[in-house]
């Protein structure tokens, strides 16, 4: 028969109480549980290595459930019941509800990219600047070379039936709301990766001198073929368009992380811990009990 633990709710964490300090919940040791959201925050500009940040997270939420389960504050008393509670606590503390802010936070951030000349969202510049690396990796500039109508259009068709049959809300709403700026964006686009194809294939004196036609000759020294290095070079440029907008989306993960990591702490262990879990478990055990 496992013993009923009645906590306080509004003591759940421990260490508010002045009976028990835990250290695995104070600070700065408790921002461990926050490695993967500061990784997610950073997921525009690192890309998948975001995911390496859930590593330290994981292990240190795990050791404070197993913790809970076997030490009852700071006796030895295994209870199941209370690591099901900590781990509850730590996965909406610490995993989904932090997420949550952190990508609101993002989505927000974005909305500053309809201040920009472009008028489009930061999340709508890197949906095409995606399609705009996709249709270099596909070879699609090599084989409508000389055909600039030709390449333009197919690309802007692309686009529009890609964004016009999303099964993505926010993208298809994000062009149904903004379909001649996305249009605008998109040509511009692939205008200028066009010119910088041809740039790169017959350029001037002017144009030898840059850093990008320096990248390309690099890359054929190193013994890329042509059309491989002049691949690498658009695709480099287009992951420059989208490095703005990135950084700002990653400082509004960070604010919208800051701001939530206390009132999200407090809500799980005094709300729905200390009202909602925590009863229920008991009334659970009880009605074994009985």
């Amino acid at each position: 028969m496992i013993k009923p633990i009645n906590i306080n709710p509004n003591s759940f964490r421990n260490h508010r109480n002045n009976e028990y300090d835990d250290p695995l919940l104070k600070w700065p040791l408790r921002g461990a549980a926050f490695t993967n959201e500061i990784g997610e925050a950073m997921r525009p500009l690192i890309g998948n290595y975001a995911t390496l940040s859930w590593a330290p997270a994981l292990l240190y939420i795990g050791a404070d459930v197993y913790d809970k389960y076997k030490n009852d504050q700071t006796e030895y008393s295994p209870s199941s019941k209370r690591a099901l509670k900590q781990a509850i606590f730590q996965g909406l503390a610490s995993v989904c509800l932090p997420i949550v802010a952190v990508k609101a936070g993002q989505n927000l951030f974005s909305l500053f990219g309809l201040t920009t000349k472009d008028g489009i969202t930061f999340n709508t510049k890197e949906h095409i600047n995606k399609l705009a690396q996709e249709f270099v990796a596909n070879g699609k500039m090599h084989a409508y070379a000389n055909k600039d109508e030709e390449c333009t259009q197919e690309f802007l068709n692309i686009v529009t039936n890609n964004m016009d049959l999303s099964d993505k809300k926010h993208i298809k709403d994000a062009y149904k709301s903004n379909k001649a700026n996305v249009k605008q964006y998109a040509e511009s686009t692939i205008k200028e990766l066009i010119k910088m194809r041809k740039d790169l294939l017959s350029p001037t004196d002017e144009f030898k001198v840059s850093d990008i036609y320096q990248s390309y000759k690099q890359a054929l020294e190193k013994g890329q073929t042509e059309n491989v290095a002049v691949k690498s070079i658009l695709q480099s440029r287009i992951k420059q368009k989208t490095l703005k907008g990135k950084f700002i989306k990653t400082v509004g993960g960070f604010i919208a992380l800051g701001l939530a990591i206390k009132p999200v702490d407090r809500f799980v262990e005094e709300v729905l811990i200390g009202k909602v879990v925590a009863p229920k478990l008991d009334n659970v055990n009880n009605k074994k009990d009985a």
